[in-house]
């Protein structure tokens, strides 16, 4: 069962406007360490910024319905797999909201994530989905 779909665009020249004006203040405000770390790594670093902005946009809009509801953009990290699938990582505040969310619900909320880009715009869509709650066998 679906429990929520967000989706977004940036045009990455805002990014680029973003991190003219702020450079690592901007960086530092809404990435998380691992995807600090990540961009060490890249050439072209606005695609990538532009594309994990827009998906933690897509998150926000498809796991609640306004500001302020316990979501912080560096708790929401977007990483790779081995095979290089993007994938959804909470820390802090929003990962503990992601609980209650759970909890509330009776189920395990299952992120989907898709990125793409066509310069200059990135694009994010993200499906949550109700999963049954993993049971934990214990032996004896």
């Amino acid at each position: 069962m679906i429990f929520g779909v967000g989706t977004d665009i940036i045009d990455t020249n805002r990014i680029n406007k973003l991190l003219n004006k702020y450079n690592d203040k901007f960086i530092e405000r809404i990435f998380g360490s691992n995807e600090i770390g990540l961009l060490n790594k890249k050439k072209i670093i606005d695609n990538f910024l532009a594309k994990r902005f827009a998906g933690k946009e897509a998150t926000w809009k498809a796991l609640c319905s306004k500001r302020g509801d316990g979501l912080n953009f560096r708790e929401i990290e977007i990483l790779n797999n081995q095979e290089g699938k993007p994938y959804l990582f909470f820390s802090g505040k929003t990962k503990d909201y992601i609980t209650f969310k759970e909890k509330s619900l009776g189920a395990d909320l299952k992120f989907d994530i898709s990125l793409s880009d066509e310069p200059p715009y990135a694009l994010a869509f993200v499906v949550i989905s109700l999963a049954p709650i993993k049971k934990v066998l214990h032996k004896n």
